[in-house]
């Protein structure tokens, strides 16, 4: 199951699949893509932003998973993950729309590209679910309360949901199995 850094495993995962697909030919070095703020990219190129995450009550579950046959675990916390994407051009001034909207165009190919992520490979061991990504269709209203720098003008951005994501419960109960049972059995008809 999830340990507790699965979100920041999912993070990574994310930043590490657009440096696969953007570095060298679009991002120069894999130092340009990161995790960061919208108002705090610093020399990225790329900043991949964790503006929420939300139980996903779809994928709950309830009783005990059995560990062994002497120990239960309570059932994982299932999230769903919500990203917002920016592109951050450092180009002459008339050059830098395109740049962004060139950068922005291959992250939504790359992220559609692989929007399924193997489900174990992070810990989603009791469902057994893929990961996915998808794309969300926000308003321009929603997207600019997210942005947070009102010094700032709104950069165009994306947003993603990722989900299921296990968090993996620590809590657990010893329990005893019946291993022997005795049955008697008696005529009770009569003749």
């Amino acid at each position: 199951m999830g340990r507790y850094t699965i979100i920041s495993e999912i993070s990574q995962k994310i930043v590490d699949l657009l440096c696969e697909g953007m570095v060298p030919d679009i991002i120069t070095d894999k130092n340009g893509i990161g995790l960061c703020g919208p108002d705090e990219k610093g020399d990225f190129s790329v900043g991949v932003y964790l503006y929420n995450i939300e139980e996903n009550y779809d994928f709950k579950q309830s009783g005990m998973i059995n560990v062994n046959y002497k120990e239960q675990k309570f059932p994982p916390l299932v999230l769903s993950l919500y990203y917002m994407i920016t592109a951050y051009s450092s180009s002459d001034i008339k050059f830098r729309a395109i740049q962004e909207q060139r950068i922005l165009g291959r992250v939504m190919q790359i992220l559609a590209d692989n929007s399924i992520i193997n489900g174990s490979d992070f810990g989603n061991d009791v469902m057994g679910a893929d990961i996915r990504i998808e794309l969300l269709n926000l308003s321009i209203d929603e997207k600019i309360k997210l942005w947070n720098d009102n010094t700032k003008p709104y950069k165009t951005s994306i947003c993603y949901k990722i989900t299921p994501v296990e968090l993996e419960s620590t809590k657990g109960r010893r329990i005893s199995r019946v291993t022997e049972f005795t049955v008697k059995l008696q005529d009770t008809l009569k003749e």
